[in-house]
């Protein structure tokens, strides 16, 4: 009976070290990524999001009307704001936010931890080589607003790059509305083979002007107070670490 159960042991231990990378993606929703550091009227999927509980990668977090969830990666500070849902995933350089609805604060440290930030088909990267405080808002299904408050912070969007400078805030125009039929990380190579793509309407002319110069065609700059307040300040204050800024 021993040898048996060596036997089959070893046999196990054989199939894991030859299994294929689709198994080890299939067991990555399984992989911690952070916790829980506050949460009013959070939730981590349909349980009640707890102070101090442990978010997966995979995980799809919401918060309730007039409610705030805090979570901690790292050194990564992620707010989601009242009435949104984004889900999270671990990546290489720290954590991949795909915003569904609403807002998210962020905070990074400048270095190689970083977050990145997709809404709809707008990709949000603090720029790594310092601390960035900001916040992504989707207003409607073609336009989010990108604000960095301290740093900066790389748009992409289609082919077009625009890099928003501290202090600024600028009102994106998505190319395309995005309906999901599978939430995977954007970082996945076969990321938009899961959700299907709708065109936005091109920039309307504004009050009789031209539309912007194409290469700027989808960012305007707007101000910052026409954004609302950044909510996550006062949190994410309380939980900075001491070298910030």
């Amino acid at each position: 009976m021993k040898t048996a159960r060596f036997i089959f042991s070893v046999g196990l231990l054989a199939w894991g070290g030859t299994a294929s990378s689709s198994f080890a993606q299939a067991q990555a929703p399984n992989a911690a990524l952070g916790l829980v550091a506050k949460s009013q009227s959070g939730r981590i999927g349909n349980a009640e999001a707890d102070e101090g509980a442990t978010v997966y990668t995979g995980d799809y977090l919401t918060t309730g009307d007039g409610g705030a969830l805090l979570v901690r990666v790292g050194q990564l500070s992620l707010e989601l704001e009242s009435s949104s849902g984004a889900h999270i995933y671990r990546a290489p350089y720290g954590a991949v936010v795909e915003l569904n609805h609403g807002a998210v604060v962020y905070s990074t440290p400048g270095g190689k931890e970083n977050v990145v930030i997709v809404a709809n088909d707008v990709r949000v990267t603090p720029v790594p080589s310092m601390p960035d405080f900001g916040r992504v808002a989707i207003e409607d299904a073609c336009n989010i607003t990108v604000y960095s408050q301290h740093g900066q912070a790389d748009v992409q969007v289609g082919s077009e790059r625009h890099t928003v400078e501290e202090g600024k805030a600028y009102r994106v125009r998505a190319e395309n509305e995005i309906s999901y039929r599978k939430y995977v990380s954007p970082d996945e190579n076969d990321y938009h083979d899961f959700h299907n793509h709708k065109p936005c309407a091109p920039v309307e002319m504004v009050k009789g002007r031209p539309p912007i110069a194409p290469a700027q065609s989808h960012f305007v700059i707007v101000s910052a107070v026409l954004i609302g307040g950044v909510t996550g300040i006062a949190i994410w204050k309380a939980y900075e670490s001491p070298h910030r800024p």
